[in-house]
C-alpha cells in the first residue's frame, strides 16, 4: 500500500486547469492530490468568465448551474462609431466561475482525487538535480510534505512552482496585459450579447468588454498593453469607460490582474513538472481568453501524468504532454500571436475599417460557427493596409 503522504500525481492550484488535470488523472485510477492555497475554491476571481460552447463542452458536459448567461450574439464597436453585430446562437456562455470552479473541484473529488483547500505549496522537494520529489506545504498552520513522481502546476500567472522547478517565468512589460473589471449592477443591457469596444485611447493594445451575467448585472472591464503606454493604469481607463457608457451603474465587485502573453511551448514542462493554463501562458493572444485552454491543457497533462510510470518510462515520456498540446492547439496559438503583433499597431481608422468589413460579412445572417483563423486571414486579405504592419512581426 502506498504511504499516506505519497501520491501518483500532485496538482497545485484548483482553478479550471488544475481541477481538469486532477479529474483526468483520477479517472485513470491514479492517486491524486489537488492542492488549493485559498480556503475557498473559485475565490478570489480574476476573469471575465466568457467561454465558447465547444471550449467548455469538449472537455466537460455542461451543467446549467454554471451559466450566468447564454451568448447568442456579439457586438463590435469601433472608436469612430463603426458597429458590427454577429448573430451566433451557439456562441457560448458567461460562466459563474465561483460555482464552476467549485463544481470542477468536486468532480475531481468524485473521481477519487483528494482535495485540500487552504493549503499553499511553499517549496518543491528537489532531488539533488534529479526529478522533483514532491511539494512542501503549509497545512493547518504547520509544515507538511507530499510526494509524487509527477507535479502539475496550475498556479496561475505567477507560477511559483514553475520558477522553483527551474523555469524562467519572468513577466516583462511586453509580456502581459494589465486588466481591470467591475461587476456592475443596475444595467439595461442585452443579456445574450457580448459587447467589445476598441480604440487606441480607450485601451491601447487591448479592448473593453461587457459580458452580461443576468439580472441587470455584467462584467465590465478592459485590458491594455502597458508597453504601449506605461503612464496610464487599467483602472483609470476602466473608470473613464464606465463613466461614459454606464454612468448610473453600481459597482458590486472589483478585480484587477494581469493577462500573460503566449510564449510557445517553453513553459509546458521542466523535469517531471507539467505546467497548465496561465502558469504555462496558454492564453489566446488576440482575445486574452484562457479558460478553455486551461481545461484542455489540464486534461492532456492529467492523462499524460496518469500514464507515466517512473519504473518503466524515462522523464522524456512526459514530453507527450507538450507534443499533444502542440498537435491540437499549437498552430492556432502561434497564428494568434502573430496576428496580435499586427493588432497592437492598428490605428483607430484601422479598427473602424475592419469592423465595417466584418459587418459586411455577417449582417443579416445567423451563423452556426466561426472559424477564427479563416476569418482573420480574410480580414487581412481584404484590408491590405494591415499587411504593411506585418513587417513588424518577429518570426
Amino acid at each position: 500500500m502506498m504511504p499516506e503522504n505519497n501520491y501518483d500525481v500532485i496538482v497545485v492550484g484548483a482553478g479550471p486547469g488544475g481541477s481538469s488535470a486532477a479529474m483526468a488523472a483520477a479517472k485513470k485510477g491514479r492517486k491524486v492530490l489537488l492542492l488549493e492555497k485559498h480556503p475557498i475554491v473559485g475565490y478570489p476571481l480574476c476573469c471575465a468568465e466568457g467561454i465558447s460552447k465547444s471550449g467548455l463542452e469538449n472537455i466537460v458536459p455542461l451543467n446549467p448551474r454554471w451559466v450566468a448567461s447564454r451568448v447568442e450574439r456579439v457586438l463590435l464597436v469601433g472608436p469612430g462609431g463603426a458597429e458590427a453585430r454577429i448573430e451566433h446562437p451557439a456562441a457560448g456562455y458567461v460562466l459563474d466561475r465561483k460555482i464552476f470552479d467549485r463544481d470542477l473541484a468536486a468532480r475531481a473529488a468524485r473521481e477519487g482525487a483528494v482535495v485540500k483547500t487552504g493549503t499553499p505549496a511553499v517549496a518543491l522537494l528537489n532531488g539533488d538535480g534529479g526529478p522533483v520529489r514532491g511539494v512542501k506545504v503549509q497545512e493547518e498552520g504547520k509544515p507538511n510534505e507530499y510526494f509524487a513522481p509527477v507535479i502539475i502546476a496550475s498556479d496561475g500567472i505567477e507560477s511559483r512552482i514553475g520558477f522553483w522547478a527551474g523555469l524562467d517565468t519572468t513577466l516583462y512589460l511586453s509580456g502581459f496585459d494589465s486588466a481591470a473589471q467591475y461587476l456592475l449592477g443596475g444595467l439595461d443591457v442585452d443579456e445574450e450579447c457580448l459587447q467589445f469596444y476598441f480604440g487606441r485611447e480607450l485601451c491601447p493594445g487591448g479592448y473593453a468588454w461587457v459580458f452580461p451575467k443576468g439580472g441587470g448585472t455584467a462584467n465590465v472591464g478592459l485590458a491594455f498593453t502597458p508597453a504601449l503606454n506605461a503612464k496610464v493604469k487599467a483602472m483609470e481607463l476602466l473608470d473613464k469607460f464606465v463613466q461614459r457608457c454606464f454612468p448610473s451603474a453600481s459597482v458590486i465587485e472589483t478585480i484587477v490582474g494581469g493577462v500573460p502573453a503566449y510564449v510557445g511551448k517553453k513553459l509546458l514542462r521542466v523535469k517531471n513538472v507539467l505546467l497548465v493554463g496561465d502558469a504555462a501562458r496558454l492564453v489566446d493572444s488576440i482575445s486574452g481568453a484562457g479558460i478553455a485552454n486551461a481545461l484542455l491543457s489540464g486534461k492532456i497533462a492529467g492523462e499524460t501524468a496518469a500514464e507515466y510510470l517512473p519504473s518503466k518510462h524515462s522523464e522524456k515520456f512526459l514530453d507527450r504532454y507538450r507534443q499533444n498540446w502542440d498537435r491540437l492547439k499549437g498552430r492556432e496559438m502561434r497564428f494568434y500571436l502573430y496576428a496580435r503583433q499586427i493588432y497592437v499597431r492598428m490605428r483607430d481608422a484601422d479598427f473602424d475599417s475592419v469592423i465595417g468589413f466584418v459587418r459586411s460579412i455577417f449582417e443579416r445572417k445567423s451563423v452556426a460557427a466561426i472559424e477564427p483563423i479563416g476569418l482573420l486571414k480574410r480580414v487581412l486579405k481584404e484590408n491590405p493596409k494591415l499587411l504593411l504592419l506585418a513587417r513588424h512581426i518577429r518570426w
